[in-house]
């Protein structure tokens, strides 16, 4: 019935075997050297090249991340075989703070050019970001049952945040050499909005009777969504329709969900060993508009359910999604009905940046990157420890440590061959997870909290500037 509840719900207990990782977004690759996106997330990092093309595959991001759900902790092995320890895996959930999160990004064109001590660039991407962020109680409802939670003193804190959207980005960079030493950038951005789902739930409390075992619960739900197709959606359930009048000549409006965004960054070479950069990246918003609402609050509920009947069929993703959804979902957040709303903003995933390297040789850099993400409730760190070098004057290499206490620790591998205009990459933010290719979904999934991969082919014009 409900095709977005069921991906609300959904989502938060599998989807870690599909989505990828939007904050990590492998700001390594911009260390490879002779590679030319230096500039990619700091528009003041010099651009090594007089100019430069890519088209369709010069640079494409996917990868994968999840906070909580470890492989370790849901599973233990008792004579043998590995079954699923329901308490252990709600035990090792953070109380508010889990989160996976999705991030595909592809750039469709990207060009650039010098003239004299300034760079243009443009380019214009196709970006997918996704952040799910879940409460503890949220899956510890279903997996322990609602007898888990008896008393008013005792309640679940039932609390999902979405954020997702799918935009279009047209940038137009400057970059401006002030002297020898000092580079300069901004990329301005206009941002169209494809689809936007937001949702806020971060006080619903559910309770249950001690004697009774009935439930009721206090719910603050708001639920927006958006997107370019036009239709006359009023349910959850008939959100397809969106798709029916597609090839009608009003069904799109490319002008509905405009946005802006910028990027600004400051290089300091201070010889030729030591250097220094800082930046600010994806700091802007989308207004989306024609949006349709729903927003549920203090509903009164009596059910009484629990998702998993068998733990073993969460190993074998054979869940009991039309119980949760159909007695509890229903229940609790009430109908699917939509109401037209107002316009509202949504924000990019703004990111402070600061980096500094010392060049042995064109062989050996060492590079220190500390990042901020902006995230749901405040910003969170990350530091990079990363070394790069080129051989030969073709092969590129970088080797990177990430840690933070948003996406844990990742080992990252990149290489790059250059050979006159003509350049290629491939980096991996985490190359451990290669090792659980072959391993069972699950597995594959829990094992690290972080794994991304980005490649590439692009032309340059001119030689490589050292």
């Amino acid at each position: 019935m409900k095709k977005l509840y069921r991906f609300l719900i959904v989502a938060a207990l599998v989807c870690s075997s599909f989505v990828t990782k939007a904050q990590n977004d492998g700001v390594v690759f911009t260390l490879l050297p002779q590679m030319p996106y230096s500039n990619y997330m700091n528009p003041g990092i010099r651009v090594p090249y007089n100019g430069i093309v890519g088209v369709g595959f010069s640079n494409i991001n996917m990868s994968i991340y999840n906070s909580s759900l470890k492989y370790t902790n849901i599973f233990s092995t008792q004579n043998g075989e590995d079954v699923i320890d329901g308490l252990k895996f709600v035990n090792s959930l953070q109380e508010q703070d889990n989160y996976f999160n999705f991030n595909f990004s592809m750039d469709l064109v990207n060009a650039g050019f010098r003239i004299n001590k300034l760079f243009f660039n443009i380019d214009y991407r196709m970006r997918v970001n996704a952040d799910f962020q879940y409460s503890k109680d949220f899956l510890g409802f279903f997996i322990l049952g609602n007898g888990h939670y008896l008393g008013n003193d005792n309640p679940c804190d039932f609390n999902i945040g979405i954020d997702a959207m799918a935009f279009t980005e047209l940038g137009v960079g400057v970059q401006y050499d002030i002297n020898e030493h000092l580079t300069i950038g901004v990329r301005p951005k206009l941002l169209c909005g494809i689809a936007n789902v937001t949702v806020t739930n971060e006080n619903t409390k559910i309770y249950t009777d001690p004697n009774t075992y009935a439930i009721s619960a206090d719910v603050d739900l708001d639920i927006k969504l958006a997107s370019v197709l036009k239709s006359d959606l009023n349910r959850i359930g008939n959100i397809t329709s969106i798709f029916d009048n597609f090839e009608a000549g009003n069904a799109i409006d490319i002008k509905e969900n405009i946005g802006f965004g910028v990027d600004l960054g400051a290089s300091y070479k201070f010889n030729s060993k030591f250097g220094v950069a800082a930046g600010v990246y994806d700091l802007g918003y989308i207004k989306w508009r024609d949006a349709k609402v729903k927003k549920v609050e203090k509903t009164n509920v009596s059910v009484n359910d629990q998702l998993f009947d068998d733990y073993k069929d969460l190993k074998d993703l054979k869940l009991d999604y039309s119980s949760m959804l159909n007695d509890v979902v229903d229940a609790v957040w009430g109908n699917d009905s939509l109401e037209a709303g107002n316009e509202y903003k949504t924000s990019l995933k703004t990111r402070i940046m600061l980096q500094g390297y010392y060049e042995l040789n064109p062989m050996v850099r060492f590079t220190a990157i500390g990042q901020l993400y902006k995230m749901r409730n405040g910003m969170k760190p990350a530091i990079t420890l990363a070394y790069s070098g080129a051989f030969w004057n073709h092969l590129n290499l970088s080797l990177s440590y990430t840690l933070s206490n948003y996406t844990g620790s990742a080992l990252g591998l990149g290489i790059g061959f250059h050979a006159g205009p003509f350049n290629i990459y491939a980096v991996s933010d985490n190359i451990l997870a290669t090792t659980k290719i072959a391993s069972p979904v699950v597995e594959f999934a829990t094992a690290y909290q972080t794994s991304g991969f980005r490649f590439g082919i692009v032309w340059t014009i001119g030689q490589y500037q050292k």
